[in-house]
């Protein structure tokens, strides 16, 4: 689940999400009930080809998704920082993940199950088209990176990655978000110094 632009979805950031929980008598004390996690710098918080039965909304940190394939190579697909939600599967499908979730720095999340996601929909049906309207958002969202990746050339794709991420590009290491863009890092140092921006 990708960090969405303020607006562009009712529930997708802290606020409105809140505002949300408050809103429902009852789902406020679950809330505030569920499990809340604390993941190391390195930690895999999903594994690839695992079922996903779990979602996180992030309160601190940051946490990439990788794809890792036969001959060992990572690529990541996104990075997500304090109020995304990341998820190995879009919920409430168990399915397994076809990639990792690695937490890149100190993260702490709330933890939420599939199940417990497919009770809440049950007893406080306001709330299900709000979520259907998340989870078209994020379809979307992977639509615009996919066609980004192939018709956008990579000083295009790094310029609009700084664009929608800026804050959360500056905690990433350079060879992640070369990984990202699908350029090598002296690809991505070279066009960094074109936009006059330093390599550290």
């Amino acid at each position: 689940m990708a960090t969405p632009a303020t607006g562009a979805c009712s529930i997708c950031q802290p606020p409105e999400l809140a505002m949300l929980v408050q809103s429902e008598p009852g789902l406020a004390a679950r809330w505030a009930a569920l499990p809340r996690r604390r993941f190391a710098a390195g930690t895999l918080v999903q594994h690839a080809g695992e079922a996903s039965t779990l979602c996180w909304q992030l309160q601190s940190g940051v946490v990439r998704l990788f794809y890792l394939n036969e001959q060992g190579t990572e690529r990541n697909r996104s990075f997500h920082g304090a109020g995304s939600w990341v998820a190995g599967s879009m919920p409430p499908l168990v399915l397994p993940s076809p990639y990792a979730i690695e937490a890149l720095a100190v993260t702490e999340a709330v933890e939420l199950s599939y199940a417990t996601l497919q009770q809440w929909q049950l007893s406080f049906p306001r709330i299900q088209p709000l979520l259907e309207e998340a989870l078209g958002y994020q379809f979307r969202q992977h639509a615009q990176r996919e066609a980004e990746l192939l018709s956008e050339p990579p000083e295009a794709r790094y310029q609009s990655f700084l664009a929608t991420q800026g804050e959360l590009a500056q905690r990433l290491p350079l060879h992640h978000v070369a990984s990202y863009l699908g350029i090598s890092p002296v690809s991505l140092s070279r066009i960094r110094a074109r936009l006059g921006m330093l390599n550290t």
